[in-house]
């Protein structure tokens, strides 16, 4: 799955008895048969015969795999406290699909010792918002409205999940939101148990207008904020950091970008994010707010310019097909006119030929024959004309 990762590998073999989890795993020589409709991650973590690592990313953090599935784990290993390791435990019961679980953690020092070394494994993500931007801005590939409203949707989800908690995230970073391609979903982490020992690492990228101030501020409202900034650069496909270059939001550049959503994703996306980043935090919604008002908007009508290929050609089709009609209309009300013309005309040479009827029978044949060729001829030349002017007529409209 990531081949990168599998150049150095070398077999870890660790004391098990020592590894807490919510998945209780035993230790087997060949996966367990997968139960009927069990979870495909589930059953990865719980049917695995061996962990191995991988790589080093950094002194304190390993990416290890899951064998012999192709399911990766990070590992961080660090000091903690008595509090963190309880915080740890508990998360280790948590399952969310919008959140990065933690899975299990290995002791690596005396149970007694006032600081415990942990080895703590979670999912390993290796794609984040910011790679992501990167790698469809270089083709302007835009995101579809469809998925960038389960993002929403699915991180509230997420988001509320912490907020029922007393949990906040206050570490939002185009960088801490994942894209999990394996299951098609947008992931967070909740880090909240480390807060404590790195508080200079729990700050938003996007910080909220009002954190400057001496406010008393509602820090769920401040991720509202910090996660609405991240999605809107997503939308766009551009760091939005441009936006805080003079050290507060500027709003006419946030306006500006607004004006470009607007055109990209009309409708409910647009709407969401324009309350996600109200400057006015007494008016921005928490997360249980948001889910109020995504259940309003979730079945809202939408018109969306899919800025794919194969529907650009499609738009360019319709366009045609369009043009097609409308020049069909329009020859159709030509011909009706020249068949209006043509009858009137025919009409007038009727009452000709009576009224010339009722002279011609003291006029002799000779008058007769060349009062009928000059009416003859003048139909002619009448036609002849009617027939350029429609001809102009349709090669404009054609054009």
């Amino acid at each position: 799955m990531y081949p990168e990762y599998c150049v150095a590998q070398r077999q870890q073999p660790y004391p098990l008895h020592k590894i807490t989890q919510s998945y209780n795993p035993v230790v087997q020589n060949e996966p367990r048969p997968r139960q009927p409709n069990e979870n495909p991650k589930d059953y990865m973590i719980t049917a695995y015969t061996s962990i191995n690592h991988v790589i080093d990313i950094s002194p304190t953090s390993s990416i290890y795999r899951l064998d012999p599935f192709a399911k990766y784990l990070c590992c961080w290993t660090n000091a903690v406290g008595p509090e963190e390791v309880s915080a740890i435990q508990e998360r280790t019961k948590w399952k969310h699909p919008n959140l990065v679980s933690f899975l299990f953690f290995e002791e690596q020092s005396d149970k007694f010792s006032q600081s415990r070394q942990l080895k703590i494994f979670y999912e390993y993500l290796p794609l984040d918002i910011k790679q992501l931007i990167e790698k469809r801005s270089k083709t302007q590939e835009y995101v579809p409205e469809e998925e960038i409203w389960k993002m929403i949707s699915g991180l509230c989800e997420a988001f509320l999940f912490l907020q029922k908690r007393g949990i906040t995230h206050s570490a939002l970073t185009l960088e801490s939101v994942y894209f999990d391609e394996e299951y098609l979903l947008y992931r967070i982490q909740d880090v909240s148990p480390f807060r404590a020992r790195a508080p200079h690492l729990f700050e938003n990228q996007f910080k909220s207008p009002e954190s400057e101030g001496n406010l008393r501020v509602n820090r769920f409202k401040q991720d509202v904020f910090g996660l609405g900034m991240i999605i809107l650069s997503l939308c766009l496909l551009k760091n939005c950091d441009y936006l805080f270059e003079t050290g507060g939001i500027s709003v006419i550049s946030l306006n500006d970008c607004f004006d470009q959503l607007r055109t990209l994703y009309p409708g409910r996306v647009d709407q969401i994010l324009k309350k996600m980043l109200l400057i006015d935090f007494n008016q921005r919604p928490d997360w249980l707010e948001m889910q109020q008002l995504l259940g309003n908007l979730k079945d809202m009508q939408f018109t969306n310019l899919d800025l794919g290929l194969s529907n650009k050609s499609s738009i360019l089709n319709s366009s045609f097909q369009l043009q097609q009609q409308l020049q069909q209309q329009q020859q159709q009300q030509a011909y009706k006119a020249y068949d209006q013309i043509t009858l009137s005309q025919e009409n007038r040479d009727i009452v000709n030929n009576n009224n010339n009827n009722k002279f011609t029978s003291s006029i002799n044949n000779n008058t007769t024959i060349k009062t009928t060729d000059s009416v003859d001829q003048k139909l002619i030349n009448l036609n002849k004309r009617i027939q350029e002017t429609l001809s102009k007529s349709l090669n404009k409209n054609i054009r």
